[in-house]
């Protein structure tokens, strides 16, 4: 049932605006927290509340509306000196904007809102009333977990064929100007001085209310750190996402220079146009003159260098400053350090940092993860830390910066670290690995072992960790991206995860080769260097073939054998592969040369080891290999 027929313009434009704006007063609830008398923060934080209000009564959403209003006349008495701002209040607050959060998520399945818990209504009003607050629970952000595709173990070539050139179009990027957003009506907007038409009967808390809102007595308590949903078992079921969650959002904001600056080289293209379109009405009218041939050669060499300015102007109006995904863990941490009674802060650096918008919504998931671990799991208690010498609060910095065409993202705590050999007991306690491969493992190693589906250093679930899925979405969810994480600790001192990411992962730099008259891509990132090689270089080594470089004994591996075919010819050539620390040499029939494509996603079927598709210039499908799938099923 639509509840908002005829007004879904309207309302998306309120959700777009509204969610903005409650993440900003999100991060300014922060920042009031560690300044309760700063007057500025106090009145931004009451014009957010007032706006959405006067939006939500335009949609005569009547819950939100209530709501808001209450929260707003909260703040309208603390920024007048009438309230001291206290624990129990700001408690109230945030909880109040977690509820709007969730009242937003009904208004976008074209819903109205739910009324409001009968408990937070009743800690808003004691909080007006200057009585004892009955304090609202404030609700932890759940980790998300996000199944991956379905793989298919043999590749059909006409399966594979019909999803590269008959599967659905991919969405277009829908761009949406900051300055031409469209605004809500006046009416919407009210002015703070405008006298509120809010019946008493909707702020006053309904007495005899039926306790539809209350958690019945004999229902058990619902873990406050995981959705029922999520699925520690690792079952194929659709993992962690509320209703309201389940579309992605699919507007994005570009600033407009960077717009202008598109339409400036669609432009200058159309005008090397018309210049070709005129050599070539010459040359065909018997005019190949050494001067037509070189002014060809010109306007062919400029229409190739706009083509690649617009390739990367395009690509920026994609890229957004990561501080918008960085920005809602403050409030995680706060809230989970509270219900975990520890002192903990989150220092955010490199929020201006830009990244792939699809990248970005596909990071919050590990993100949320990783922080929510080094809270649970990094940290120490007050006491402990005490007794240790270290300061009373906790800190975890969440950070990122840009290197060459890659981003770092780094979460690193001062907590107790982690000891390798804890680890890989605790791996073979749960069966995970047997004590023969524990006894061979270095210390990196040993850490990675925690990404392993299942390891939890627990013995007792929580609602906030023990289950051992945290750590193995992390990965999962990084290698979608075609990312890497690497874990350092210090026993005593604390941990640090990095997450080395591409800024983007619509155009990818590939190696081309040939196998059989087929080309294959692998993307240029992870080459370090082309050899030839010859029958007389390779030598045997424990019955498997390795080949000496500078010294170095890497192990070779055919292409052919990755993909499962026969290898018909001798290899010619080798191409030197890093992932990670490890290196290998990957052997293929010729080179073909490198190139950067656009990838197109196969997601009605993706063979095991293929990324994505592409293009050549020749019109050939080409597969984009996914060599780290392609190498684990070698190891299994």
């Amino acid at each position: 049932m639509n509840d908002f027929a005829g007004m879904e313009e309207l309302l998306g434009d309120f959700l777009t605006e509204a969610s903005d704006m409650l993440s900003d007063v999100d991060s300014k609830l922060m920042d009031l927290e560690k300044n309760p008398h700063d007057r500025d923060l106090l009145n931004v934080i009451f014009r957010g509340f007032h706006t959405i209000k006067g939006g939500a009564g335009f949609l005569n959403a009547t819950e939100l509306v209530t709501l808001c209003h209450l929260t707003e006349n909260l703040f309208d008495k603390l920024r007048n000196g009438e309230l001291e701002l206290t624990a129990e209040i700001m408690d109230a607050i945030f909880a109040a904007t977690g509820e709007v959060r969730q009242m937003f998520g009904d208004l976008a399945q074209n819903s109205q809102p739910k009324a409001a818990p009968a408990k937070l209504i009743a800690a808003l009003h004691s909080a007006l009333n200057k009585e004892v607050a009955v304090p609202a629970a404030p609700a932890v952000s759940s980790a998300v977990t996000v199944a991956p595709p379905p793989l298919s173990a043999d590749l059909d070539w006409n399966v594979l064929y019909q999803a590269a050139v008959g599967g659905t179009p991919s969405a277009k990027l829908a761009a949406e100007k900051t300055s031409s957003a469209k605004p809500l009506p006046e009416k919407a907007l009210a002015e703070k001085n405008q006298p509120e038409k809010v019946p008493a009967e909707k702020v006053q808390p309904e007495k005899n209310q039926p306790e539809k809102n209350q958690p019945e007595k004999n229902q058990p308590e619902k873990s406050q750190g995981r959705r029922a949903s999520d699925n520690p078992a690792g079952k194929d079921q659709a993992a962690g996402r509320r209703e309201s969650e389940a579309a992605k959002d699919n507007t994005i904001r570009v600033d407009i220079d960077r717009l202008d600056q598109v339409l400036t080289l669609s432009g200058e293209i159309g005008l090397t146009k018309n210049r070709l379109t005129h050599l070539r009405t010459d040359i065909l009218q018997g005019r190949s003159d050494a001067v037509t041939l070189t002014a060809l050669d010109e306007s062919v060499g400029q229409l190739d260098m706009l083509v690649v300015n617009l390739q990367n102007a395009v690509m920026k109006t994609r890229m957004q400053p990561i501080g918008r995904l960085f920005n809602k863990y403050p409030r995680l941490v706060r809230d989970l350090g509270r219900q975990l009674g520890r002192d903990v802060e989150l220092v955010l650096s490199g929020e201006d940092t830009e990244i792939d918008k699809t990248m970005i919504e596909d990071l919050n998931d590990p993100l949320v993860h990783l922080i929510r671990n080094a809270v649970d799991h990094g940290v120490e208690d007050t006491v402990d830390r005490l007794a240790l010498g270290k300061p009373t609060k906790s800190l975890v910095k969440l950070g990122a910066r840009q290197e060459g065409d890659h981003i770092i993202i780094s979460i690193v705590d001062d907590g107790k670290g982690m000891r390798p050999d804890v680890i890989r007991n605790k791996a073979v306690e749960k069966g995970l690995i047997s004590p023969e491969l524990a006894s061979g493992l270095d210390e990196e190693q040993s850490l990675d072992l925690i990404l392993l589906p299942g390891f939890s250093t627990k013995d007792q679930i929580s609602s906030v960790s023990g289950r051992g899925v945290g750590m193995d979405v992390v990965k999962t969810n990084i290698n979608k991206l075609n990312g890497s994480i690497q874990i350092n600790s210090v026993p005593g001192k604390g941990s640090e995860f990095s997450i080395t990411l591409p800024l983007t992962l619509a155009i990818l730099p590939v190696l081309l080769l040939r196998l059989c008259n087929q080309t294959f891509a692998v993307p240029l990132s992870m080459v370090r260097e082309i050899l030839s090689v010859s029958p007389k270089d390779l030598q045997q080594v424990s019955g498997k073939a390795t080949m000496v470089v500078r010294g170095e004994v890497l192990p070779v591996l055919p292409l052919a054998q990755l993909i499962g075919w026969d290898q018909t010819e001798i290899p010619e050539v080798g191409v030197l592969m890093q992932i990670g620390k490890n290196s290998f040499i990957l052997t293929a029939d010729g080179f073909v040369g490198h190139d950067d494509v656009v990838i197109k996603s196969l997601d009605t079927f993706r063979p095991k080891g293929v990324a994505g598709i592409t293009m050549s210039s020749e019109g050939e499908i080409v597969l984009i290999l996914d060599i780290k799938e392609l190498l684990s099923e070698v190891h299994e």
